[in-house]
């Protein structure tokens, strides 16, 4: 079948999946509720258990961050009108000295995470470079892969996580410039990056550069919330991390971690996105100061052990139960592959009877036929949750698909972007 037929046909079943989800009330829904307390969120009527937000560490309605982005409102107004080419507010300054700390490196801050990616990889990769795309990254890589292409590089993707792939792809390079990109935490499975084999392979291939995509790993992982994979290996040359602050940072918009000034000057003086389009607001810069405070404060760790102990029942939970847990790591995401969309749609709603919301998820954020329920731990739920909600999950995934026996094959012919790469 040609290309273009597969991707319309794909783009369909997409389309089609998604109004049925809306349809369901299960996917893009907006919430009923005029007052958030992080634990419930209202959906036709009903209150439910939120298992569906990455507010990993639950700073986003920290009374001192709403604090933070009341002062930035009363002061500068709830939007800064002007391109940072131009001018910007001087909380960005002091909003990046306090990452610079929290991150060890030198840090550039973005609208959002996608953004980022698209300020920097079309300047620092040089045209004609081999770029290698693992095959379970986020979308936003895929978006800047597409713009890497467009300029004259090579784009293909390589088995997730696996290691000696990426060697053989870099040994037959002929020594010009390879880029690996790669998520840190991975934002439907929660598997992990072998952060610190990669920084071994660096080692041994002088052209191999490494940009990781960290978004989910910000702000829970590492000392002082610096991320999954920073708090594996320290930033070091040849390598960038792009991250989010709107996840367990809990404010907004996207940081840049690079391993000198030089470069991170580059992105922020010529990165197209930095120029052309908006800045973060005041709200965001200042929620973003408070958080950093307490990241950088004792406070961290208390959380941060809180996360991990939290994590940890989750998984022993979900064990028990027998239920089909996609991969089984370290990190607060976790994806229970169904199969079907029809099916992981279904489970959805009797859940949702049961008084719980997780995220329903299918093609192109998975494997096609890899579809389920993601969800994640969050510090404004409590212990008892988790265990109603593996409870409930026990009882509803064998009413709907028949048994747990569900087998999982992600190959990369598999991947939801490998027909795109």
């Amino acid at each position: 079948m040609p290309s273009s037929n597969r991707q319309e046909r794909l783009l369909r079943r997409f389309e089609r999946d998604s109004l049925a989800g809306a349809e369901a009330g299960v996917f893009r829904v907006r919430v009923e509720d005029r007052v958030l307390g992080g634990e419930t969120i209202t959906i036709n009527g009903r209150e439910l258990l939120n298992f569906g937000m990455a507010s990993y560490l639950g700073l986003n309605l920290d009374p001192r961050l709403k604090a933070g982005a009341i002062d930035a409102i009363s002061r500068y107004g709830p939007v800064y009108s002007s391109s940072t080419a131009f001018t910007s507010l001087p909380l960005y300054t002091t909003l990046e000295e306090r990452l610079e700390r929290m991150f060890g490196g030198h840090v550039v801050i973005a609208p959002t995470t996608t953004l980022a990616h698209l300020a920097a990889l079309p300047l620092i990769v040089p045209v004609g470079s081999e770029v290698l795309i693992d095959a379970q990254a986020h979308e936003s890589l895929r978006l800047a892969g597409q713009v890497l292409r467009a300029s004259g590089s090579s784009v293909s993707s390589v088995p997730h996580n696996d290691l000696e792939a990426l060697a053989d792809a870099v040994e037959q390079s002929s020594d010009s410039p390879v880029w690996y990109m790669a998520d840190g935490v991975y934002s439907m499975f929660g598997d992990l990056a072998p952060v610190r084999e990669i920084s071994t392979l660096m080692d041994r291939f002088a052209n191999l550069h490494v940009y990781f995509d960290d978004a989910h790993g910000f702000g829970w992982a590492g000392l002082h919330g610096r991320g999954y994979v920073l708090g594996e290996v320290s930033i070091r040359e040849r390598m960038v991390v792009a991250g989010s602050l709107s996840k367990s940072i809990g404010a907004g918009g996207g940081a840049l971690v690079f391993p000198d000034e030089k470069t991170a000057r580059r992105v922020r003086t010529l990165g197209g996105t930095m120029t052309f389009s908006g800045p973060l607001h005041p709200a965001e810069l200042g929620a973003a100061l408070a958080s950093a405070d307490i990241h950088l404060s004792g406070e961290h760790a208390v959380l941060q052990a809180r996360l991990m102990t939290q994590i940890e029942l989750t998984r022993g939970l979900l064990a028990e139960r027998g239920l089909p847990v996609v991969e089984v790591a370290d990190s607060p995401v976790w994806f229970i592959r169904i199969g079907t969309s029809g099916d992981t749609i279904e489970v959805a709603k009797r859940l949702q009877t049961d008084g719980f919301y997780v995220n329903p998820s299918g093609y192109p954020a998975v494997p096609i036929g890899s579809a389920g329920l993601r969800l994640a731990n969050t510090l404004y739920l409590q212990d008892d949750a988790y265990v109603a909600l593996a409870d409930a999950l026990a009882r509803r995934v064998p009413e709907v698909v028949g048994g747990m026996e569900i087998m999982i094959d992600l190959t990369e012919e598999e991947s939801p972007h490998a027909d795109r790469l």
